[in-house]
């Protein structure tokens, strides 16, 4: 009888722990269905402003606090101009802007969390309803100094580190405050669009390092090859010619037409080459796949170049497009092609959140360095050096740092807006080939006064102060 009724008491408390357990489930469960119907509901405002009250922080790879909800209200970076530069990545918690941290963190940062035993101690500890920590690999100050050089002028940079896909800063460029964003005041024309994860830009020269790199697997590659540039007389009849360069370029090899951007010589290269030859390796340098940004979405680039027109083809392999051609890419993909020539050939994947931090200070999802791509190990020595000697006595002698090893690419994009008015934009591509400085760096920006390769290398400049 005795061991019976101690059968029975085992079974009663087993059966409570499991009633105890399930009920804490059902409330988790609750609260994250809850948020989620918030948010799929038209996200109400006001209680999202309830719920953001204990979300976690977001925090900058040097320590700046760039949201937070310590004293009970949502706040942002306390300097303005660090606010202005995180506005793309950060977001804000009305989710005005739909690709950041705030929209697309928003489970974790509220405290949705899928682990029960965890959020079952949180909950025990008072802790349950506060929400985790979210890590960036992204720099304040140097986001804060790339859209101070950009000065106002719409374009966008971004500056990663090569060997880990490390992402030191994305910045769009206008931009506004976060509390304009959520009030929906002073919002400038264009301010809400990152243009550094999601623009379609013309690549102008920059494409060079692609026709380069076609050219040197080509069958049609000839290393004596030397071409007479005549300036505005194109390479053929209504094909590529010196769109802006002040005199004609003379006779050049390979070294020489990277150097000085030659459209002449390039144009010739892309006709030898063919279409199919620059679509290939545009592929090959992650033109038309995704990324792989973890939590945020990066726009592919895209390469569609018209077959069987020579003119049209000069063009497109001097980064130019024309006719049906289409040619676009984003500053990041931008700057990842210029990490993987330093990278010894290897293209990372791209990362903006290094880890996550619950309220008991356990780190989790801690970010992982992982290759995206190769690209042709028969082309990018050569690319390395012929970037490297544009920036030593080339079009990108700007962005030259004293005492590292600079490789870079510029580019002119011209095209012509709604109203019909020539646009020119200005474009940057390269690399600290300095040993313990893996950085690479793309500058786009919509107007040809400003020098991208000067803010490439203040940029890289700040980086070689900053240490390995």
């Amino acid at each position: 009888m005795k061991q019976l009724l101690r059968n029975v008491k085992i079974i009663l408390v087993f059966f409570l722990i499991l009633s105890v357990a399930t009920l804490a489930g059902l409330v988790v469960q609750q609260r994250r269905s809850e948020t989620h119907f918030r948010a799929v509901a038209g996200e109400n405002k006001q209680i999202l402003r309830e719920r953001y009250r204990q979300a976690g922080k977001i925090i900058a790879a040097d320590g700046v606090i760039l949201a937070d909800s310590s004293s009970g209200e949502r706040a942002y970076a306390a300097d303005p101009q660090v606010a202005l530069a995180m506005l793309h990545i950060v977001g804000d918690y009305t989710h005005n802007i739909t690709n950041t941290i705030e929209s697309q963190l928003q489970g974790p940062l509220l405290g949705n969390r899928s682990d029960l035993l965890k959020q079952l101690n949180l909950d025990v500890r008072g802790l349950g309803y506060r929400g985790d920590d979210v890590h960036l690999t992204i720099s304040s100050s140097l986001s804060s100094r790339a859209y101070q050089l950009m000065g106002g002028q719409k374009g966008a940079v971004v500056l990663l580190n090569y060997r880990t896909g490390d992402v030191i800063a994305a910045v769009s460029s206008p931009s506004t405050l976060p509390a304009n964003v959520i009030s929906w005041v002073n919002i400038p024309d264009g301010s809400l669009f990152n243009r550094a994860l999601n623009g379609r830009f013309i690549p102008g020269s920059t494409f060079k390092i692609i026709t380069t790199s076609a050219w040197l697997g080509s069958a049609a590659y000839d290393a004596a090859l030397h071409v007479d540039c005549e300036g505005h007389v194109p390479v053929i009849e209504s094909g590529a010619f010196e769109n802006y360069a002040a005199a004609a370029h003379g006779r050049v090899d390979l070294t020489a037409a990277f150097c000085n951007s030659c459209n002449i010589f390039y144009g010739q290269v892309g006709m030898d080459v063919g279409a199919a030859s620059l679509e290939a390796e545009a592929a090959a340098f992650g033109f038309g796949r995704t990324l792989g940004l973890p939590y945020l979405t990066a726009t592919a680039s895209r390469i569609q170049v018209t077959r069987d027109d020579l003119p049209l083809l000069s063009w497109a392999a001097v980064g130019q497009p024309a006719g049906d051609t289409v040619e676009t890419m984003s500053p990041l993909h931008l700057a990842m092609i210029a990490g993987a020539v330093a990278n010894d050939g290897r293209m990372m994947v791209p990362h903006v959140v290094g880890s996550l931090t619950d309220p008991l200070g356990e780190r989790y999802g801690e970010r992982e360095v992982r290759t995206l791509l190769n690209v042709p190990a028969r082309t990018w020595p050569t690319l390395k050096q012929l970037m490297t000697a544009a920036v030593q006595n080339g079009t990108g002698t700007a962005a030259q740092v004293a005492g590292h090893t600079i490789g870079g690419k510029t580019g002119t994009m011209e095209t012509r807006n709604e109203a019909g008015e020539t646009e020119i934009y200005t474009l940057f591509t390269g690399f600290d080939a300095t040993p313990g400085y893996p950085y690479a760096v793309a500058v786009i920006l919509e107007n040809k006064g400003y020098s991208g390769a000067q803010i490439a290398g203040d940029l890289l400049a700040r980086t070689a102060k900053i240490g390995p």
